[in-house]
């Protein structure tokens, strides 16, 4: 999804965005979650700043749809594939535990979600983080600032 906003700081190699929110598509953006004012008409959003645009330049962002798909399919089919596979391993290996069937597969469903939660963390919040952030793709006003 594209649209367009005016930067309003910069720092970093990422910027400061308003964009105006239309009530139908702001419901439907996938940056929703990213976006300061989601209750109301204008909303702050943090993109990575590619092409150098200074405060007060009107930009074109796109918003990576797509991306945010593949994330949470990532995210929540992980956690499915690791709770099934958990409470299997549990109920499997429950005879070698001073546990009841049921007992260890709620244990090893929990040892199976903390763990990938973990992995998950650590994914989400290292180098794969930056791809989720909307980028700017064209400035198409120049503004006051500098350059």
């Amino acid at each position: 999804m594209r649209d367009k906003g005016v930067v309003v700081s910069t720092k970093e190699g990422m910027a400061q965005v308003e964009v105006h929110c239309f009530i139908e598509s702001c419901h439907k953006c996938s940056a929703r979650s990213l976006c300061v004012g989601q209750n109301q008409s204008k909303g702050l959003l943090m993109v990575k700043n590619p092409l150098q645009a200074f405060p007060g330049d009107e930009v074109e962002i796109e918003i990576p749809d797509t991306k945010y798909s593949r994330a949470l399919i990532l995210l929540f089919g992980s956690l499915l594939i690791a709770s099934m596979f958990g409470m299997g391993m549990g109920y499997l290996l429950s005879p070698l535990l001073p546990l009841s069937s049921s007992g260890a597969s709620i244990l090893g469903f929990l040892s199976a979600l903390i763990i990938v939660g973990i992995v998950l963390s650590r994914y989400f919040r290292g180098k794969s983080k930056a791809f989720l952030y909307p980028e700017i793709i064209g400035i198409i006003k120049k503004g006051e600032g500098p350059g």
